[in-house]
């Protein structure tokens, strides 16, 4: 039960300043607040009636624009810790070298129970207006488990009609109405409530706090604030595996530096060649990565490209000592390998460290750490690296880190401190060291969702510069700031949202695959279009709603939405309903043409102008879609190649017809109009 209450004061954040009005921002219509929650108190382990805790939640219009709209926010079920299919495989190596060899699970291990519940004390509550509307969430800590907890409720934001009103009655109760109001209908956007809470087993109480207070955060200084790993030899009959992802063929882009837009030039070229396809043609394009192989070999490409290693002569003023400088021949030649893996907070499991950085360590010399060397956790989570001894390292004393620095993105909290792990220390290291499978919990443990946003980051890139024949690569890596704690993003609470080379995430999103796709997709715009943007880019918006002069707008958000289902969905015969599941799940439907809104134009909508986009790209054949383009990677590349002369400009999708009827094969022009008619109407 609830010691005390803590009152929170509600403070609508309109126009927060860090980010201008234009920054590109997920859909969003209703904020929250907590209004009052218990800071700290007791539980009972099972289920208990009404929750062991109570937060008192304020829900309000994200901004002016929603403030003149009747919101109904929906919660169409409890929220509950989520549940996983994996299990603890005690044998994970031999079955990873060994695809033939069986895995083997603990005697009598059974699926952990949820760790929580969270559920509102109704289904459905109507905002009008300003109005801070507030009503309760009850906890319900189900599993005593000493682990960082994050409960969110998940819901559904809809700006009701005149109609929808007239149907309304309001003397009853809005949760037993709210499926014959808006039934199945798209919702305009999305809500999350998260709490974070850490519990005490043993003295059955538990502790509530913002994410840093229950998650930690990063400290300036990496060498000394990295979080320590885990053994998973130590841990494995614990530790639910996700033995598909490691088993994964995806690949490390051969070129991790911006290239100033060389491979696209080659690719935009490769697209005229390949033309497009109609229903009944053979389809010769390869699937996933190696279809764009020939495209990492085109104009522009030098070959392999050799990363930084050189020592990072940290605390030295000078440079190196002379006996480096001269070259001495090393001694010995050091092989250090190992895995690393992240637990994920979506299924409890571990998974790859695809997408971080692997790191050598040493203050061998002199004291001062020096890095090493570095290079790429693969798919499968092993690494290697080769060091030679040197002033610098003479195998006395070495230190590995796992780092989410890249060239591409950047993985830090708000204040620029970076995420990192490191293992514990190694003395007299051998020749040939192995530093075992070493994971980092981002589940209940430190930096809850890092590893699933890491990795996302790092999928999105390897699609689009294997399968795209696009580098995303910016001349500086784009900064993922996650959890985003601070910034309003132009609305009246911290949300998620990209402009420039910075993309901020709040927590709930960090974890969402096809979110941080999405505005990863706003980095594309930025870095081929010089960071120019049609008129009326930016601001506040909603998938269901139609925007009237700002077509800019729809045309920015429309093609990261389209890129999010581009990444997060290889097959390219979706069937309706087919995008509502899995990591890229995402919220609205690329290929339902009959699913509303219904404006007179359909370029003043996103999810129309998306729907667009994935019907050049899909081999489905609906209505009037027919055609398709042969090159994975054709539709976002034709966009990206086409920009706007200059900032301001207007530009809405009636553009690219044309752009994409000359990359079509000859005869194929009029199949392209009616994609184009079939979405815009």
């Amino acid at each position: 039960m609830d010691k005390r209450l803590v009152a929170s004061s509600v403070v609508l954040l309109m126009g927060l300043g860090g980010v201008p009005a234009s920054q590109a921002r997920e859909p969003e219509a209703a904020s929250w607040t907590v209004l009052e929650a218990a800071r700290e108190g007791t539980f009972l382990p099972g289920r208990t009636p009404g929750g062991d805790t109570r937060a008192l939640i304020g829900l309000f219009p994200s901004d002016e624009q929603f403030a003149k709209s009747h919101l109904l926010v929906v919660f169409p079920a409890c929220g509950q810790d989520p549940s996983t299919a994996n299990k603890p495989i005690l044998n994970l190596e031999e079955v990873l070298k060994n695809p033939q060899a069986g895995p083997i699970y603990p005697e009598n291990w059974q699926e952990p129970e949820p760790r929580w519940r969270m559920c509102p004390s109704d289904s459905a509550f109507l905002v009008d207006g300003r109005q801070l509307l507030s009503f309760f969430v009850s906890v319900d800590f189900l599993r005593p488990t000493a682990e960082g907890l994050s409960p969110r409720l998940s819901g559904e934001v809809h700006i009701l009609s005149d109609d929808d009103l007239a149907n309304l009655d309001r003397e009853r109760d809005i949760g037993s109405q709210w499926t014959a109001l808006v039934g199945r209908r798209m919702p305009a956007a999305q809500i999350v409530i998260d709490l974070y809470y850490r519990l005490d087993p043993e003295k059955g109480t538990f502790f509530r706090g913002d994410y840093a207070e229950v998650f930690g955060r990063p400290g300036p200084d990496v060498i000394e604030g990295a979080r320590l790993t885990g053994d998973y030899l130590k841990d494995a009959s614990d530790l639910s595996v996700d033995l598909l992802s490691f088993r994964s063929t995806l690949r490390i882009p051969r070129r991790t530096k911006d290239d100033g837009g060389r491979m696209l030039e080659a690719t935009l070229a490769r697209v005229q060649r390949t033309g497009s396809l109609l229903v009944g043609s053979r389809f010769c394009s390869k699937e996933d990565y190696q279809v764009a192989l020939l495209a990492g070999q085109t104009a522009g490409d030098e070959g392999p490209e050799q990363e930084d290693v050189k020592p990072a002569l940290s605390g030295l003023r000078g440079g190196p000592p002379s006996s480096l400088r001269l070259g001495v021949t090393p001694l010995a030649t050091y092989v250090l390998s190992g895995r690393f893996s992240s637990k994920w907070s979506a299924d409890h499991s571990l998974h790859p460290g695809f997408g971080f950085r692997v790191e050598a360590w040493s203050d061998d010399f002199l004291g001062i750490w020096n890095r090493l060397a570095s290079d790429w956790v693969q798919s499968d989570g092993t690494w290697t690296l080769t060091v030679a001894s040197s002033p610098l390292f003479f195998g006395n004393h070495l230190r590995m880190y796992y780092v989410t620095r890249t060239d591409y993105y950047d993985a830090q909290d708000i204040n620029g401190n970076h995420y990192a792990w490191r293992d514990p220390d190694v003395f007299g290291v051998p020749t040939t060291f192995n530093a075992g499978h070493r994971y980092a919990d981002t589940d209940g443990g430190t930096y809850n969702g890092a590893g699933e946003m890491v990795d996302a980051a790092m999928y999105t890139w390897s699609r689009l510069y294997w399968s795209g024949g696009i580098n995303p690569v910016r001349s500086s890596p784009i900064n993922l700031i996650a959890p985003n704690t601070g910034l309003a993003c132009g609305g009246a609470s911290p949300w998620s949202c990209a402009n420039g080379g910075n993309i901020w995430l709040i927590a709930a999103h960090a974890s969402q695959a096809q979110v941080v796709s999405h505005e990863l997709g706003h980095q594309l715009n930025f870095k081929f279009w010089n960071d120019k943007r049609p008129a009326n880019t930016g601001g506040s918006h909603s998938l269901n709603t139609c925007y009237p002069g700002r077509e800019g707008m729809t045309l920015f958000e429309g093609f990261a939405d389209f890129l999010a289902g581009w990444v997060g969905y290889l097959g390219r015969n979706v069937a309706d309903g087919g995008f509502g599941s899995g990591r890229w799940a995402l919220g609205w439907d690329l290929e339902n043409r009959l699913a509303p809104p219904n404006c007179t134009n359909g370029w003043q909508n996103e999810v129309w102008v998306a729907r667009t986009f994935w019907d050049l790209h899909d081999t489905r054949s609906d209505g009037s879609d027919i055609l398709w383009f042969n090159y994975l990677g054709a539709v976002p590349a034709l966009y990206l190649g086409n920009g706007v002369a200059n900032n301001g400009d207007y530009r809405d999708m009636t553009f690219y017809r044309t752009i994409y009827q000359n990359a079509a094969s000859p005869g194929h022009q009029t199949f392209i109009s009616d994609i184009f008619n079939q979405n815009r109407n």
